[in-house]
């Protein structure tokens, strides 16, 4: 069994799976899309490079409304 942790296809398969679901959703695309830059950052990270860094005030916990 593959460590999906390490796997960068892995991380790659979601965000494009996430970023589909944005696609077509009526509400929450913009979260759904940081969802998938997470992803991207995962699998960027799995392939032992690093990824770059979040913006100071980019990040919105989800608890809060946009």
């Amino acid at each position: 069994m593959t460590d999906f942790l390490t796997n960068a296809d892995h991380w790659r398969r979601r965000a494009e799976r996430t970023r589909a679901l944005a696609a077509t959703a009526a509400k929450d695309q913009g979260r759904l899309l940081k969802v998938a830059e997470e992803y991207d950052r995962l699998a960027a990270l799995a392939e032992g490079r690093r990824s770059t860094p979040v913006a100071t005030g980019s990040y919105v916990p989800a608890s809060q409304p946009e």
